[in-house]
């Protein structure tokens, strides 16, 4: 079909894979799934006690959540766009092939050079 369709249908494909993946880690982050601590323990020496440690730990649990969802949602709009290329491309596609059949353009006489 074309490179553009092509670049469309890669681009959608990693687009799909990221905002599910994404928005997956953002629920397990959400959850305080105790397999990203390492993830959302704060820097060492930044708390106080073992109360400071936790709510700061609570605290970037949620922040990096929400940046999950923050980036699926961006990648939700390259999906979109991958989409409205390989639609762009197809339509293209369609265009060149009709021009192709249409007898027009063989029968045509050719112009005369000069």
């Amino acid at each position: 079909m074309g490179i553009l369709y092509g670049c469309g249908l890669c681009c959608m494909l990693l687009s799909i894979w990221a905002v599910l993946q994404l928005v997956v880690m953002g629920i397990f982050f959400k959850l305080e799934v105790l397999a990203f601590i390492e993830e959302a323990e704060p820097d060492h020496h930044s708390y106080e006690d073992y109360d400071d440690f936790i709510k700061q730990t609570k605290d970037n649990y949620h922040k990096i959540a929400i940046n999950c969802w923050v980036a699926a949602i961006i990648y939700l709009i390259t999906l979109g766009l991958s989409f409205w290329c390989m639609k762009h491309a197809r339509a293209k596609n369609r265009m060149a092939e009709e021009s192709l059949k249409d007898d027009e353009v063989f029968c045509r006489e050719k112009p005369k050079k000069s």
